[in-house]
Protein backbone atom coordinates (compact mmCIF):
# COMPACT_ATOMS: atom_id res chain seq x y z
CA UNK A 1 0.00 0.00 0.00
CA UNK A 2 2.80 2.44 0.92
CA UNK A 3 4.58 1.72 -2.39
CA UNK A 4 1.35 2.34 -4.29
CA UNK A 5 0.74 5.65 -2.52
CA UNK A 6 4.32 6.73 -3.14
CA UNK A 7 3.98 5.91 -6.84
CA UNK A 8 0.76 7.94 -7.08
CA UNK A 9 2.41 10.94 -5.38
CA UNK A 10 5.39 10.75 -7.72
CA UNK A 11 3.18 10.56 -10.80
CA UNK A 12 1.05 13.49 -9.65
CA UNK A 13 4.16 15.50 -8.92
CA UNK A 14 5.50 14.88 -12.42
CA UNK A 15 2.27 16.06 -14.01
CA UNK A 16 2.26 19.19 -11.88
CA UNK A 17 5.77 20.25 -12.84
CA UNK A 18 5.80 23.56 -14.72
CA UNK A 19 6.22 23.22 -18.46
CA UNK A 20 9.29 25.39 -18.84
CA UNK A 21 9.65 24.52 -22.52
CA UNK A 22 6.33 26.18 -23.31
CA UNK A 23 6.95 29.65 -21.91
CA UNK A 24 4.65 32.12 -23.65
CA UNK A 25 6.23 35.29 -25.00
CA UNK A 26 5.11 38.30 -27.02
CA UNK A 27 6.78 39.78 -30.07
CA UNK A 28 5.75 43.09 -31.64
CA UNK A 29 6.61 44.48 -35.05
CA UNK A 30 6.07 48.22 -35.30
CA UNK A 31 6.77 50.82 -37.97
CA UNK A 32 7.15 53.77 -35.62
CA UNK A 33 7.08 56.43 -38.43
CA UNK A 34 10.27 58.43 -38.57
CA UNK A 35 10.65 61.86 -37.05
CA UNK A 36 12.09 63.30 -40.26
CA UNK A 37 9.17 65.63 -41.07
CA UNK A 38 7.75 66.90 -37.75
CA UNK A 39 6.26 70.09 -39.22
CA UNK A 40 4.41 68.23 -41.93
CA UNK A 41 3.24 65.62 -39.42
CA UNK A 42 1.60 68.29 -37.25
CA UNK A 43 -0.58 66.67 -34.61
CA UNK A 44 0.95 63.30 -35.54
CA UNK A 45 4.53 64.42 -34.97
CA UNK A 46 6.69 62.21 -32.78
CA UNK A 47 6.62 64.47 -29.72
CA UNK A 48 2.80 64.33 -29.79
CA UNK A 49 2.60 60.54 -29.78
CA UNK A 50 5.76 59.33 -28.08
CA UNK A 51 4.08 58.91 -24.68
CA UNK A 52 1.40 56.79 -26.34
CA UNK A 53 4.14 54.59 -27.82
CA UNK A 54 5.55 54.16 -24.31
CA UNK A 55 2.04 53.31 -23.07
CA UNK A 56 1.72 50.65 -25.76
CA UNK A 57 4.99 49.01 -24.75
CA UNK A 58 4.11 49.15 -21.05
CA UNK A 59 0.65 47.75 -21.72
CA UNK A 60 1.75 44.85 -23.91
CA UNK A 61 5.08 44.02 -22.19
CA UNK A 62 6.61 42.21 -25.17
CA UNK A 63 9.73 40.12 -24.81
CA UNK A 64 10.96 41.50 -28.11
CA UNK A 65 10.09 44.42 -30.38
CA UNK A 66 11.21 44.96 -33.96
CA UNK A 67 10.91 48.61 -35.03
CA UNK A 68 11.13 50.12 -38.48
CA UNK A 69 11.81 53.73 -39.58
CA UNK A 70 13.13 54.70 -36.15
CA UNK A 71 15.59 57.60 -36.09
CA UNK A 72 18.20 58.07 -33.39
CA UNK A 73 16.27 60.70 -31.42
CA UNK A 74 13.27 58.36 -31.21
CA UNK A 75 15.42 55.42 -30.17
CA UNK A 76 17.22 57.54 -27.57
CA UNK A 77 13.89 58.48 -26.03
CA UNK A 78 12.84 54.82 -25.83
CA UNK A 79 16.30 53.82 -24.53
CA UNK A 80 16.06 56.29 -21.65
CA UNK A 81 12.46 55.43 -20.84
CA UNK A 82 13.11 51.70 -20.67
CA UNK A 83 16.76 51.72 -19.59
CA UNK A 84 16.09 49.20 -16.80
CA UNK A 85 14.11 46.79 -18.98
CA UNK A 86 15.02 46.72 -22.68
CA UNK A 87 18.25 46.60 -24.60
CA UNK A 88 18.59 47.59 -28.26
CA UNK A 89 20.56 46.27 -31.24
CA UNK A 90 20.73 47.43 -34.84
CA UNK A 91 22.55 50.15 -36.81
CA UNK A 92 21.42 53.08 -38.96
CA UNK A 93 21.05 52.42 -42.65
CA UNK A 94 22.86 55.55 -43.87
CA UNK A 95 26.27 54.94 -42.31
CA UNK A 96 26.07 51.62 -40.48
CA UNK A 97 26.31 53.37 -37.11
CA UNK A 98 23.68 55.85 -36.01
CA UNK A 99 22.60 57.86 -39.06
CA UNK A 100 19.36 57.21 -40.88
CA UNK A 101 16.46 54.90 -40.21
CA UNK A 102 17.05 51.82 -38.05
CA UNK A 103 15.38 48.43 -38.05
CA UNK A 104 16.09 48.24 -34.34
CA UNK A 105 15.38 45.23 -32.15
CA UNK A 106 14.58 45.75 -28.47
CA UNK A 107 14.63 42.76 -26.14
CA UNK A 108 13.64 42.36 -22.50
CA UNK A 109 16.91 41.57 -20.75
CA UNK A 110 15.09 39.73 -17.94
CA UNK A 111 13.59 37.26 -20.43
CA UNK A 112 16.13 37.03 -23.25
CA UNK A 113 19.87 37.15 -23.66
CA UNK A 114 21.70 37.96 -26.86
CA UNK A 115 23.87 35.16 -28.22
CA UNK A 116 26.95 36.54 -29.94
CA UNK A 117 26.77 39.80 -31.88
CA UNK A 118 23.78 41.15 -33.77
CA UNK A 119 24.17 41.98 -37.45
CA UNK A 120 22.91 44.75 -39.70
CA UNK A 121 22.94 43.86 -43.38
CA UNK A 122 22.00 45.90 -46.44
CA UNK A 123 19.49 44.40 -48.83
CA UNK A 124 21.64 44.76 -51.90
CA UNK A 125 24.30 42.98 -53.92
CA UNK A 126 26.83 44.11 -51.28
CA UNK A 127 25.06 43.33 -47.98
CA UNK A 128 28.00 44.03 -45.66
CA UNK A 129 28.50 47.65 -46.71
CA UNK A 130 26.22 50.68 -46.88
CA UNK A 131 24.48 50.35 -50.23
CA UNK A 132 21.25 50.50 -52.22
CA UNK A 133 20.00 47.46 -54.06
CA UNK A 134 18.57 47.14 -57.56
CA UNK A 135 15.93 49.85 -58.17
CA UNK A 136 15.49 50.74 -54.49
CA UNK A 137 15.08 54.45 -53.80
CA UNK A 138 16.90 54.30 -50.46
CA UNK A 139 19.16 51.83 -48.62
CA UNK A 140 17.14 48.97 -47.14
CA UNK A 141 18.44 46.95 -44.20
CA UNK A 142 17.73 43.97 -42.02
CA UNK A 143 18.76 43.47 -38.40
CA UNK A 144 19.55 39.92 -37.33
CA UNK A 145 19.89 38.70 -33.75
CA UNK A 146 20.23 35.31 -32.06
CA UNK A 147 18.52 34.98 -28.67
CA UNK A 148 18.37 32.51 -25.81
CA UNK A 149 15.37 32.35 -23.45
CA UNK A 150 16.82 32.60 -19.96
CA UNK A 151 14.18 30.45 -18.27
CA UNK A 152 14.38 27.51 -20.68
CA UNK A 153 17.61 27.75 -22.65
CA UNK A 154 15.65 27.60 -25.90
CA UNK A 155 17.09 29.66 -28.74
CA UNK A 156 15.72 31.44 -31.79
CA UNK A 157 16.68 33.99 -34.42
CA UNK A 158 14.86 37.27 -34.96
CA UNK A 159 15.07 39.08 -38.30
CA UNK A 160 13.65 42.61 -38.53
CA UNK A 161 13.31 44.44 -41.84
CA UNK A 162 11.59 47.15 -43.88
CA UNK A 163 11.27 46.20 -47.54
CA UNK A 164 11.36 48.53 -50.54
CA UNK A 165 8.24 50.57 -51.31
CA UNK A 166 8.61 51.62 -54.95
CA UNK A 167 11.25 49.52 -56.66
CA UNK A 168 9.57 46.34 -57.89
CA UNK A 169 12.83 44.57 -58.73
CA UNK A 170 14.32 45.49 -55.36
CA UNK A 171 11.27 44.24 -53.46
CA UNK A 172 11.48 40.85 -55.15
CA UNK A 173 15.25 40.52 -54.84
CA UNK A 174 15.25 41.62 -51.17
CA UNK A 175 13.02 38.65 -50.32
CA UNK A 176 15.31 36.27 -52.17
CA UNK A 177 18.29 37.69 -50.31
CA UNK A 178 16.60 37.32 -46.92
CA UNK A 179 15.83 33.67 -47.70
CA UNK A 180 19.50 33.17 -48.62
CA UNK A 181 20.65 34.84 -45.39
CA UNK A 182 18.40 32.55 -43.36
CA UNK A 183 19.87 29.48 -45.05
CA UNK A 184 23.42 30.70 -44.46
CA UNK A 185 23.08 31.99 -40.89
CA UNK A 186 20.48 29.83 -39.17
CA UNK A 187 20.82 26.10 -38.39
CA UNK A 188 18.05 24.06 -39.98
CA UNK A 189 16.57 23.10 -36.59
CA UNK A 190 16.53 26.64 -35.17
CA UNK A 191 13.25 28.57 -34.79
CA UNK A 192 13.01 31.86 -36.68
CA UNK A 193 10.83 34.96 -36.45
CA UNK A 194 10.96 37.35 -39.39
CA UNK A 195 8.99 40.53 -38.75
CA UNK A 196 8.65 43.89 -40.37
CA UNK A 197 6.99 46.29 -42.74
CA UNK A 198 6.93 44.27 -45.95
CA UNK A 199 5.16 46.98 -47.98
CA UNK A 200 2.90 44.39 -49.61
CA UNK A 201 0.71 41.40 -48.99
CA UNK A 202 2.77 38.32 -48.20
CA UNK A 203 0.37 36.06 -50.08
CA UNK A 204 1.87 36.69 -53.51
CA UNK A 205 4.50 34.74 -55.37
CA UNK A 206 7.34 37.13 -54.47
CA UNK A 207 7.44 35.56 -51.01
CA UNK A 208 7.76 32.00 -52.30
CA UNK A 209 11.54 31.84 -51.59
CA UNK A 210 10.71 32.13 -47.87
CA UNK A 211 7.98 29.50 -48.05
CA UNK A 212 10.36 27.20 -49.91
CA UNK A 213 12.53 27.09 -46.76
CA UNK A 214 9.56 26.22 -44.52
CA UNK A 215 8.71 29.72 -43.32
CA UNK A 216 4.98 30.35 -42.76
CA UNK A 217 2.79 33.45 -42.28
CA UNK A 218 2.02 33.81 -38.58
CA UNK A 219 -1.46 35.14 -39.36
CA UNK A 220 -2.33 31.93 -41.14
CA UNK A 221 -1.05 29.46 -38.57
CA UNK A 222 -2.04 31.29 -35.38
CA UNK A 223 -4.64 29.61 -33.18
CA UNK A 224 -6.37 33.01 -32.92
CA UNK A 225 -5.79 35.62 -35.58
CA UNK A 226 -7.03 38.67 -37.44
CA UNK A 227 -6.62 40.06 -40.95
CA UNK A 228 -6.85 43.80 -40.30
CA UNK A 229 -5.09 46.37 -42.43
CA UNK A 230 -2.00 47.65 -40.65
CA UNK A 231 -1.10 50.80 -42.61
CA UNK A 232 -3.55 53.47 -41.48
CA UNK A 233 -1.98 56.73 -42.80
CA UNK A 234 -2.98 58.38 -39.52
CA UNK A 235 -6.63 57.74 -40.35
CA UNK A 236 -6.50 59.28 -43.82
CA UNK A 237 -7.11 56.04 -45.70
CA UNK A 238 -8.26 52.46 -45.28
CA UNK A 239 -4.64 51.50 -45.73
CA UNK A 240 -3.20 48.10 -46.49
CA UNK A 241 -1.97 44.96 -44.77
CA UNK A 242 1.77 45.67 -44.91
CA UNK A 243 3.10 44.53 -41.52
CA UNK A 244 3.75 40.86 -41.00
CA UNK A 245 5.40 38.04 -39.12
CA UNK A 246 6.72 35.04 -41.04
CA UNK A 247 7.99 32.22 -38.85
CA UNK A 248 9.55 28.76 -38.77
CA UNK A 249 9.20 26.20 -35.97
CA UNK A 250 7.28 28.73 -33.85
CA UNK A 251 3.96 27.84 -32.21
CA UNK A 252 1.85 30.98 -32.70
CA UNK A 253 -0.97 31.12 -30.17
CA UNK A 254 -2.30 34.50 -31.27
CA UNK A 255 -1.79 37.09 -33.96
CA UNK A 256 -3.20 40.51 -33.15
CA UNK A 257 -3.23 43.97 -34.73
CA UNK A 258 -3.00 46.54 -31.93
CA UNK A 259 -5.66 49.10 -32.82
CA UNK A 260 -6.64 50.37 -29.36
CA UNK A 261 -6.07 53.93 -28.21
CA UNK A 262 -2.92 54.09 -26.09
CA UNK A 263 -3.25 57.80 -25.42
CA UNK A 264 -3.17 59.15 -28.97
CA UNK A 265 -5.59 58.59 -31.84
CA UNK A 266 -2.73 56.96 -33.75
CA UNK A 267 0.66 56.06 -32.35
CA UNK A 268 2.02 55.83 -35.90
CA UNK A 269 0.82 55.63 -39.47
CA UNK A 270 1.06 51.87 -38.95
CA UNK A 271 -0.64 49.78 -36.31
CA UNK A 272 1.75 47.49 -34.40
CA UNK A 273 1.25 43.77 -34.93
CA UNK A 274 1.82 41.23 -32.18
CA UNK A 275 2.22 37.51 -31.79
CA UNK A 276 2.00 35.44 -28.63
CA UNK A 277 4.18 32.41 -29.20
CA UNK A 278 6.06 29.49 -27.69
CA UNK A 279 9.19 27.76 -28.94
Amino acid sequence: MKKTLLLIILVLGIFQLPCVDAQQMKAISFNIHSNSTPKEDGKNAWHMRRNAVVNMINSEEPAIIGMQEALLDQLTYIDKTFRNKYRRVGAGRDNGITRGEHTAIYYDRDILELVGQSKTRWLSLTPQIVSKGWDSKVPRIITIAHFRVKATGNEFFYFNTHLETEGTVAHREEIKLIAKMIQELVPSNMPIILGGDMNSSIYNEEFQPLYDIDMEPARRIATRTDYRNTFNDFGNSDGAMNDHFIVRDIHVLRFKTLIKNFGASYISNHFPVEIIFTL
